[in-house]
């Protein structure tokens, strides 16, 4: 199962990897052996698949293959002196009733299963992880482009407007007025770098890449053009979101628990079969005792069932019983409560993609329209109708607008990779969507 999951991936990468460009999944396929938690989810979901065969084992016979050698002397005797006996015996045992023993069995399933399930919890942790890295990265660096632009903007209006006072064309309160701007615009971009140096750290740290390959042109082309329909979603979560899938196995568990309860009243029945030889020899024997213990050989043959009937244990097997019964009843609630939290995420997640879509176009507009006023503004400030504090405002306006854009994008993108995941859908081939590669 496993296995096919990886194929989408590296398929991907076939597909949409440029020599010049890191992509997402060639930083999911890195994170995938260089993660260090990931790698240790996957030791422990091996381990734990063990344990199906260590349970159905509990249900097959037992072979033992036993032998001993011994020495008794007797200094003072003529002919027993230095007596040495030997034997061997094979031994089956097997199961014939033994209700615990199944119990054991249907648990290991559960184990099984549910290391299944983590790991794929697991594996969508990393997924998100990866997104979120690749994707901030992507965004800082857009929201440093900007404030750059913002700075160089600034910068030229704070040059415009201290010229302008020298020649006597302008006034202090325009000049301050640049300063100021100036600076917050230096305090901005300081600050993106910043940000921008810690999302490249985040992104070493998860895929030991180096975050310069990721490509400036991957967050705007994202889209999310599936139907939103409500009640198939609520449907999905309920039916493939990994909590609750972890839930149900849990309710197995306590199932295959009363189980072992249950046990502690039924008799147990086992086949018991054995063969063997026995020997001795003694020190003052004849040629044919040392060769082969011929005086003193004997061969045994055993074979029966044994049964086991529980009759009193003081109380406990009462207790246990109804211990498992109360924890059935708590994993019960435990799925209900894992079903309406799938449901709440999965419904949030859909409104959240709804809502970042609206802002994009929104935002979309918006920039527009600031174009369009600031375009506007410098004209009305060339013929004498506009200050330059306009000019100020409308330019901080339409910057503004470009970085809600950025977040608004940045901000779909995980709502997408939440809905994948409150929905049971966010594996490798689900990161296809974000393959502007093949738009």
């Amino acid at each position: 199962m496993f296995k096919k999951m990886l194929i989408p991936l590296t398929g991907g990468l076939l597909l949409t990897g440029n020599a010049w460009a890191l992509s997402l999944q060639e930083a999911l396929i890195a994170a995938n052996t260089y993660n260090a938690e990931i790698n240790a989810a996957r030791s422990e979901h091996d381990a734990d698949s063990q344990k199906k065969y260590q349970g159905f084992a509990g249900l097959l016979p037992v072979v033992t293959l036993n032998g001993a050698w011994n020495k008794t002397d007797q200094p003072d005797a003529a002919y027993s002196a230095g007596v040495t006996r030997h034997n061997y015996s094979f031994n089956v045992t097997q199961p014939i009733f033994d209700v615990s023993k199944y119990a054991t069995w249907r648990k290991s399933l559960v184990i099984s299963d549910l290391a299944d399930v983590n790991y794929l919890i697991a594996q969508q942790k990393l997924i998100t992880d990866v997104v979120s890295a690749f994707y901030d990265v992507v965004y800082q660096r857009s929201v440093l482009e900007t404030n750059q632009r913002i700075l160089a903007a600034f910068n030229a209006k704070l040059k415009q407007s201290q010229k302008a006072l020298e020649v006597g064309d302008g006034t202090r309160l325009d000049e301050v007025e640049a300063q100021a701007n100036y600076d917050k615009a230096v305090a901005d971009e300081l600050a993106s770098e910043n940000s921008l140096n810690d999302a490249y750290v985040t992104f070493r740290q998860m895929t030991g890449l180096d975050a310069q390959g990721i490509s400036d042109q991957t967050l705007s082309c994202v889209r999310y053009t599936q139907d939103i329909n409500p009640e198939q979603i609520k449907q999905l979560a309920t039916a493939n979101n990994l909590d609750v899938l972890s839930a149900i196995q849990t309710q197995k568990g306590t199932e295959a628990d009363i189980t072992t309860a249950t046990s502690n009243y039924m008799p147990v029945v086992t086949f018991q079969a054995g063969y063997g030889k026995n020997w001795s020899r003694a020190e003052n024997s004849n040629l044919l005792d040392d060769l082969f213990g011929t005086t003193s050989k004997t061969d045994n043959t055993t074979y029966g069932v044994n049964v086991s009937i529980p009759l009193f244990a003081g109380g406990s097997h009462i207790s246990q019983s109804l211990e498992a019964a109360h924890r059935y009843e708590q994993s019960k609630d435990l799925l209900i409560n894992a079903r309406r939290k799938a449901e709440q995420q999965a419904i949030q997640a859909a409104s959240g993609v709804r809502n970042d879509q609206s802002r994009i176009r929104a935002y979309e507009r918006a920039i527009s329209s600031a174009e369009k006023r600031l375009t506007s503004t410098r004209y009305g400030r060339e013929i004498g109708q506009r200050t330059l504090i306009d000019e100020f405002n409308a330019e901080k306006d339409y910057y503004q607008a470009i970085q809600d854009l950025a977040q608004a994008q940045n901000s779909l993108i995980q709502s997408i990779v939440k809905l994948k995941s409150a929905t049971g859908a966010l594996d490798y081939a689900a990161m296809q969507i974000f393959n502007c590669g093949a738009a």
